[in-house]
């Protein structure tokens, strides 16, 4: 793990800025605040420890915007939803009362999974503000994203960067630099969450490029050239997966052959810049000069002889052998598949014993504790798996239907936008489709679902949906 951590100091300073900019742009400009809610989030390598547990950064700025939003009534707009957005909203909310409770009477450290509890509870509550913010106009929840992203992964260019020009010493932002490959995770929780982070934002940078080609394709190329940066297997199935559904939806709702060429091979072409940019710039400690000089035996002629003069054999000398400085020792890299899988019949065979309602949040380490996982408890990174084993059939089930209804709306939105030729939010609707899609799939190889920047991402494109089946086709060209 890497060996700098962002301190306290700038922390905190980020979480108070963080939230003096959520309060002052929650009711006046939703999008800024949206922004500025979700950049927050992706910092999730940032935390800062209090009295009541670790906090991030969103986290205040979140209580400040939902304050705000309840005092002025803004909360009204979540009356009258269509029944989908209700069922759907029921169903993330049975999955959370269900982890609360196998988490109150089954996990073996109930402090510490409670502790979890509240942490999902924030993020979704972040989500639910995301929805209020972004409700009249959910298609401008683009341009936010797509810069969250950007911000990211110029962070990540830029940590590799340093990295090779002053490390391996300094290692702000790179994971495992001792070990034959060096990975960027600039300030996401590891590389895994960074690369997958950048995944899904790439498909609102590609529709950020489509509206504003200038400052969406910076926004782009970023992300992109990026994520790579990350090398991480997962976020790359989660990143084809996520392209499929993308090509697919934009397929069904008839858009330009010709653009959608045109995008794959941008987008193919900055990726393929990103893993170039991967090998150059985050060399190990083999690959890095050695800065030893080597040892040269003088050819000149020897003392006592001159041109001309008869050449005297001088008496031989022994030439010295110079010494072999030790190669530094590597670290291999760890089979990460091999890792996760060798978890997974532990955790069936526990299933049986709570099948309805699991065992609470984080408790797979809890009731494993010989196992050993680096610097934390041992936890079940494949998220069916640690989902069934946490929350058992019920919460399974009920985040199942959940994501299904937002998949089937997200999906009926593109359709029925494409038909009153409203290509904006159509295109937007495929871009959210694809996003949550990438992500899942990511999921399934280092499960992240308790950060907020997830619900963020569920509260807009729920509002998207709602926004489709009850505003005019005119209201979203203002």
């Amino acid at each position: 793990m890497p060996s700098l951590d962002l301190s306290a100091a700038c922390v905190a300073a980020l979480v108070l800025v963080g939230a003096v900019g959520a309060g002052a742009t929650a009711l006046s400009r939703p999008r800024i605040c949206l922004a500025i809610l979700f950049l927050l989030a992706s910092f999730s390598r940032a935390t800062l420890e209090t009295p009541l547990g670790t906090m991030r950064p969103e986290m205040p700025a979140v209580a400040v915007a939902a304050i705000l939003l309840v005092a002025n009534g803004r909360l009204s707009s979540l009356r009258g939803l269509p029944r989908s957005t209700v069922v759907m909203s029921l169903a993330f909310g049975t999955f959370l009362g269900v982890l609360t409770l196998s988490s109150v009477l089954m996990a073996p450290g109930r402090s510490q999974s409670l502790h979890m509890v509240a942490w999902y509870a924030l993020s979704m509550l972040s989500g639910v503000v995301a929805f209020v913010l972004i409700r009249l106009r959910p298609a401008d929840s683009i341009e936010p994203f797509a810069f969250g992203g950007a911000t990211v992964g110029a962070l990540g260019v830029l940590a590799a960067a340093l990295f090779l020009v002053a490390g391996p010493g300094f290692d702000l932002g790179i994971q495992e630099v001792n070990s034959l490959q060096p990975r960027v995770y600039a300030v996401g929780w590891e590389t895994n969450l960074y690369a997958s982070f950048l995944a899904m934002c790439a498909f609102f940078a590609l529709e950020a490029a489509r509206r504003n080609k200038r400052a969406g394709s910076v926004m782009l190329a970023f992300v992109l050239i990026g994520f790579p940066l990350g090398i991480t297997r997962g976020a790359y199935i989660g990143l084809a997966a996520g392209a499929l559904v993308y090509l697919v939806t934009l397929v069904a709702i008839r858009q330009r052959p010709i653009d959608l060429a045109r995008m794959g091979v941008l987008a193919g072409s900055l990726v393929a810049v990103g893993i170039l940019a991967s090998m150059v710039m985050l060399p190990n400690l083999l690959e890095r000069p050695s800065g030893n000089p080597q040892i040269a035996v003088a050819s000149s002629p020897a003392p006592g002889t001159s041109a001309g003069q008869p050449k005297t054999t001088p008496k031989p000398t022994p030439t010295p052998t110079p010494t072999p400085t030790p190669a530094p020792t590597l670290i291999p890299t760890q089979d990460t598949v091999a890792f996760r899988l060798e978890r997974v019949p532990v955790a069936l065979k526990d299933i049986p014993h709570s099948p309805i309602i699991g065992f609470g949040a984080e408790s797979f380490g809890q009731k494993h504790p010989e196992r050993y996982a680096g610097s934390g408890p041992d936890h079940l990174a494949i998220m069916v798996v640690s989902v069934l084993y946490e929350t058992g059939v019920a919460g399974a089930a009920a985040l199942t239907i959940g994501f299904l209804l937002l998949f089937y709306t997200l999906w009926t939105s593109a359709r029925r936008s494409a038909l009153r030729l409203d290509q904006r939010t159509a295109c937007t609707a495929a871009a959210f489709l694809a996003a949550l899609t990438s992500l899942l799939v990511s999921y399934q190889v280092t499960t992240s679902l308790q950060f907020a920047l997830n619900w963020i991402v569920i509260g807009a494109a729920a509002a998207l949906t709602v926004w489709d089946s009850s505003a005019e086709p005119t209201a979203q060209r203002d």
